[in-house]
């Protein structure tokens, strides 16, 4: 490509540049392009009427680092080198890239047969002066990391652009425009049916070595979307120089039929994100399994449940959005969107931008012991309180001396985080679950209604939520 475009004078920039995007506020920006070979080339915002310069090479090629002010808006970028390349209608504010499988991919609009809950509001509604801007990553597959394979384009929200974005990622970001009140801009980087692995670098699968990379000279994938590094070579790489506050992530269906290793492979993925993005501290939040009745084995979406749970222990700067009252028995793609993208939100609002008054985490499992035959569930994140109290709580399973797994009785001790355990019968039991199976919507939540995370562990266990 930079061949071909060096003979022509005009400016080109990689294609995730354009009209009508948000830029990072208060970040370095680094452009990439062509000009005409070995030339000076100029760069002027509006925002503060500077003007930054580089040569491009031989080849036409040129980087350019540019910094951006606070949130505000609209405003121009004009590139020149003789001929001038101006970029319109630019925002500057908080840039979030939204990525994973079906249920990140699924529309506003839902899929055919299967609706997002409520969407008709947020549709009918979409107005364009609301300063929330939209970038679907058209989907592309390579066995190299490309720099410029990006398809799509920056809009402004209307009722079509909504309809057909995102619905989670949508509603993550309708959620903090209007509780920030600065421009948002949301990048959908979406694949149904894929696995964490298509996401990752070659340079994090190697330190898998039971995964095996593609052939690079391979032209034709039975699955594409499950075929390590394929994705993130043509999808992610691109947007490296293209600053954005965080991630929001909803995969991990695709990793069901193998949840052992999946904890391992996020904290990877999100070591080398956060490297492809220059943001050490880069937040993830990402969705838990909601629940669905999968016909896989018995301990595979509930295992796969308990791999996300784990990664509140060992990945830093993260956090997990639990879903267990927004499951459908029937249909994989949930169609409670508005809820989940909002309770993305309030994470972000709590961990990343310092709102107070409110606890966006679920109640997270922390440690059990024994209490004569009962057991005693400690639980963080429910500091003002577990519901419901005075009554019993659906959901708690005890495992006796014998493996076998019993329905148990469980009640909120009142006044503390902790819940009480018991099955009549069952002496001196060795785990207890919490509805640990594919499809179970259980009660337990904390005061502001956020459901706790579904677990198993071993009676006498602790496994403190990193927080």
């Amino acid at each position: 490509m930079a061949t071909a475009l060096a003979g022509q004078a005009k400016v080109q920039l990689a294609k995730i540049w354009g009209d009508n995007m948000v830029l990072q506020q208060n970040a370095q920006v680094v452009f990439r392009g062509t000009a005409a070979p070995q030339k000076t080339v100029e760069v002027t915002t509006s925002w503060d009427h500077a003007t930054y310069e580089c040569r491009s090479d031989r080849s036409g090629n040129f980087t350019v680092t540019v910094p951006t002010a606070s949130a505000g808006g609209p405003y121009d970028i004009t590139f020149t080198d003789g001929e001038t390349l101006t970029l319109h209608n630019v925002l500057l504010g908080e840039v979030w890239f939204c990525s994973g499988q079906s249920n990140m991919e699924m529309p506003v609009k839902g899929f055919r047969g299967q609706p997002t809950a409520n969407c008709l509001e947020h549709i009918a509604n979409a107005d364009p002066a609301t300063p929330v801007r939209l970038f679907t990553v058209e989907h592309a597959w390579s066995t190299t990391e490309q720099t410029n394979s990006v398809k799509g384009q920056w809009s402004e929200q209307n009722p079509e652009t909504v309809a057909n974005f995102s619905a989670v990622a949508y509603f993550f970001g309708e959620r903090l425009q209007r509780t920030l009140n600065v421009p948002v801009g949301l990048i959908n980087c979406s694949w149904s049916m894929s696995n964490i692995q298509a996401w990752m670098a070659e340079s994090s699968i190697k330190r898998f070595p039971s995964i095996q990379l593609p052939n690079k000279k391979q032209t034709h994938f039975d699955w594409e979307a499950g075929t390590p590094t394929l994705l993130y070579n043509a999808m992610v790489n691109p947007w490296q120089g293209f600053p954005v506050r965080g991630v929001i992530w909803y995969q991990g269906e695709a990793n069901t039929p193998a949840p052992g290793q999946y904890s391992a492979l996020f904290g990877e993925m999100t070591r080398q994100w956060r490297e492809l993005f220059n943001n050490p501290d880069m937040p993830f939040y990402y969705v838990q399994l909601a629940p669905f009745h999968s016909l896989l084995p018995e301990e595979d979406w509930p295992g796969l449940r308990q791999a996300q749970l784990d990664i509140l222990n060992t990945v830093p700067n993260v956090g997990m959005a639990t879903t267990g009252d927004c499951g459908d028995e029937k249909f994989i793609h949930t169609p409670h969107k508005v809820k989940i993208g909002q309770r993305l939100a309030y994470l972000a609002l709590q961990n990343t931008y310092g709102r107070k008054g409110f606890n966006a985490q679920g109640p997270i499992y922390s440690s059990c012991k024994l209490d004569g035959d009962s057991v005693l569930v400690d639980f963080s994140g429910a500091a003002d309180g577990l519901t419901p109290e005075i009554q019993l709580v659906d959901g708690f399973e005890l495992v006796n001396s014998q493996g076998r797994v019993v329905p148990a009785k469980a009640e909120i001790v009142r006044g503390t985080s902790t819940v009480k355990v018991w099955a009549e019968g069952v002496k001196a039991p060795t785990e207890v679950r919490y509805c640990y199976k594919d499809f179970y919507k259980g009660q337990l939540a904390n005061n502001f209604g956020v459901p706790a995370s579904p677990f198993r562990a071993k009676v006498g266990d602790s496994k403190a939520a990193k927080r």
